[in-house]
C-alpha cells in the first residue's frame, strides 16, 4: 500500500513539472508580431500604441531601448494572445457593378465577374500631393512676354535720338525655384529671370534679375520680389556698359491645376552718376557739364506667362 502511494505521488510530481515546464516554455515564446507595408515581420513586444505611433521592444533585448515606428508604415500587429490589429487599411470600392449575363454557353449564361480595387493609402504626413506642396525642392519655369517703359534719363534719350519710342517689348523666360512650403500654403521663391527688350525696333537691350520673393495660396494669390537687376546701357560718353540695379516686383497669379499664370509689375530705378569735366556728345547734340548729375531713367515693366514644373 505505502509503495503504490509513492508511485501514486511521483507520477502526480511529474504532471506538475511537466506542466510547469510547458507553461514556461509557452510563456517564453508568447510576443507580438509586427508586419510592415513592405512585408517585413519583427517579433518584438507591444509597448504604447498612440495616434501616430508603436513603441515596442525587441523579443531577444527586452531591457534594450524602447523602439518607435510610425503606424503609417505599419501594415498590422499581431498580439501574443491571438488578437490582430490592422492600420491603414482603407474599404474595398466597387468599380464596375454590372452583374448582368455577358453571354450563353452550354451551361447557361454568364456574369460579368465584379472588378475591385482597394482605395489608395493616405498619407497623413503630407496631405496635399500636388506638385506645389511637396516637401521637397521643385524648380519651375515659363517663358514671359510684357513691355517695358523708360523713364526720362540718358537710356531712353539715346533711344529717342534715333527715331525709336521708349515703349519696347520684352521677351524672356523665368526659371523659379520653390524653397518652401508652409501649412497655409505660401511659398518661398527664388528666380531668376533674363529678357531681350526692343527686338520690335531692331534693338537688342539685354538684362537680367535675381529675385527672392514670397506667393501666397489660396482664392487671391499675391506675388512680391526683391533682388539686383542687371541691363546693358550706354553711358553720357555713348559708350556701352554695364548697370546694375535693384528691381521690385508685385503682382498675382492664376492659377489652373499646378500650373500658374503671374501678371507681374516689376520697377527698376534710375542709377545716378556725376559728369566728370565738359563733355559734347554728338550722337545726342548735346553738351554735358563738369559736375551735371544724371541718370540712366527709371524702368517699368509689366510681364505675363505661365509656370511649368520641369522634370
Amino acid at each position: 500500500m505505502k509503495a503504490y502511494n509513492k508511485q501514486t505521488i511521483n507520477f502526480k510530481k511529474g504532471l506538475v513539472t511537466l506542466g510547469l515546464f510547458l507553461f514556461f516554455c509557452t510563456s517564453s515564446n508568447a510576443q507580438d508580431i509586427l508586419t510592415y507595408k513592405n512585408g517585413d515581420e519583427i517579433e518584438v513586444k507591444v509597448i504604447e500604441i498612440n495616434d501616430n505611433e508603436i513603441k515596442f521592444k525587441k523579443t531577444g533585448n527586452l531591457e534594450g531601448p524602447t523602439r518607435v515606428a510610425l503606424k503609417s508604415e505599419i501594415f498590422s500587429v499581431k498580439y501574443e494572445n491571438g488578437t490582430k490589429d490592422v492600420f491603414n487599411v482603407e474599404p474595398i470600392k466597387t468599380i464596375n457593378n454590372n452583374t448582368g449575363p455577358l453571354y450563353q454557353n452550354n451551361s447557361g449564361p454568364v456574369k460579368q465577374v465584379i472588378i475591385q480595387e482597394p482605395e489608395p493609402i493616405k498619407n497623413q504626413f503630407d496631405k496635399d500631393s500636388s506638385d506645389f506642396a511637396n516637401p521637397r525642392r521643385k524648380r519651375f519655369g515659363g517663358p514671359r512676354i510684357g513691355l517695358t517703359y523708360l523713364g526720362s534719363g540718358i537710356a531712353s534719350d539715346f533711344i529717342s535720338n534715333d527715331g525709336k519710342q521708349p515703349l519696347i517689348t520684352q521677351f524672356g523666360w523665368q526659371f523659379e525655384g520653390r524653397l518652401f512650403t508652409t501649412d497655409n500654403g505660401t511659398q518661398g521663391l527664388i528666380e531668376f529671370v533674363p529678357l531681350i527688350g526692343g527686338i520690335e525696333q531692331g534693338l537688342f537691350i539685354p538684362s537680367a534679375s535675381v529675385l527672392l520673393g514670397l506667393r501666397t495660396d489660396g482664392k487671391h494669390i499675391f506675388e512680391f520680389g526683391i533682388g539686383p537687376n542687371f541691363s546693358v546701357t550706354k553711358d553720357y560718353k555713348s559708350n556701352t556698359v554695364g548697370s546694375f540695379g535693384v528691381v521690385v516686383a508685385v503682382g498675382t497669379s492664376f492659377k489652373s491645376g499646378n500650373i500658374y499664370f503671374p501678371v507681374t509689375l516689376a520697377f527698376v530705378p534710375g542709377i545716378g552718376s556725376v559728369v566728370k569735366g565738359d563733355f559734347y556728345n554728338k550722337d545726342l547734340d548735346r553738351t554735358f557739364h563738369d559736375k551735371d548729375k544724371i541718370s540712366t531713367g527709371f524702368k517699368l515693366s509689366l510681364l505675363v506667362g505661365f509656370n511649368y514644373r520641369k522634370k
